[in-house]
């Protein structure tokens, strides 16, 4: 999600699992972001409860005072709203592992003789490696089902093919799921897992393909979570490690 929701006070068993992906020491932060700005990632800036967005890149890191420049974006209008809001949330992926962080109050300032955005360290920041992205297949016969809304407040309602901490993969019969965009966002998206309950995530879609049939065709979706809140990741991981197990004693027989 693009700023995380409210959620229950977490268990123990939840808030290790989130901690043990969380950095808060300002010299590793400022490590990482200075590896961002070296490398030119782009990354996406979501705020304003997640309606709004801009892609940036970190221009410079200073740990002497704990902040860091970031490209103007290309939308003026995002950029003012940007500076007007008091919370945004950077999302990225370099080299295939996901960082996202929050930061609070956005200033104007110039690097090299051109606008920019400057902003203070985050008190966190969280690093997903890749294999936190063990992926597990659903059941086939009995799928998680999963709602999707669009910005008309069309709903869409999909099947969980497949699902990792850091995406999911769904699948659906629907023509209309041929047209939505790469790189678009499915915001508030609803996946029933039974037992687990309901988690509410947002998702980024990532690649879209056509699976043949017997008869027909049906559509995968590729999407990457943003931003999982605690409570989603935890019950995403109990069910994970559930079908891992059933996948594992299946095969013993």
């Amino acid at each position: 999600m693009t700023e995380p929701q409210v959620t229950p006070a977490p268990t123990d068993n939840e808030t290790q699992l989130h901690d043990s992906y969380r950095i808060s020491n300002p010299l590793e932060i400022g490590g990482v972001l200075r590896h961002l700005a070296t490398r030119g990632d782009f990354m996406t800036v979501y705020f304003a409860n997640g309606q709004r967005q801009l892609v940036t890149r970190l221009l410079k890191v200073e740990p002497q005072v704990r902040g860091f420049y970031f490209d103007w974006g290309g939308v003026e209008t995002e950029n003012r709203a940007l500076l007007a809001n008091k919370r945004a949330l950077f999302v990225g992926v370099p080299e295939g592992i996901q960082v996202h962080f929050p930061i609070g109050d956005v200033e104007e300032r110039e690097f090299e003789g051109y606008p920019a955005f400057y902003a203070s360290y985050p008190e966190t920041l969280v690093r997903l490696q890749r294999r936190d992205y063990f992926r597990v297949k659903t059941p086939i016969l009995d799928p998680y089902p999963c709602t999707v809304k669009f910005p008309d407040d069309t709903p869409m309602r999909l099947s969980v093919f497949d699902l990792s901490l850091g995406g999911v993969g769904l699948r659906t019969k629907a023509d209309a799921a041929a047209e939505i965009p790469k790189g678009s966002m499915l915001m508030h998206v609803e996946i029933e897992l039974r037992d687990y309950g309901t988690v509410q995530v947002d998702l980024e879609v990532c690649a879209i393909r056509t699976v043949p049939l017997a008869k027909d065709v049906e559509y995968h979706i590729g999407c990457r979570f943003i931003a999982l809140s605690r409570t989603a990741e935890s019950r995403l991981q109990k069910l994970i490690t559930q079908l891992e197990l059933n996948r594992k004693a299946f095969a013993r027989g």
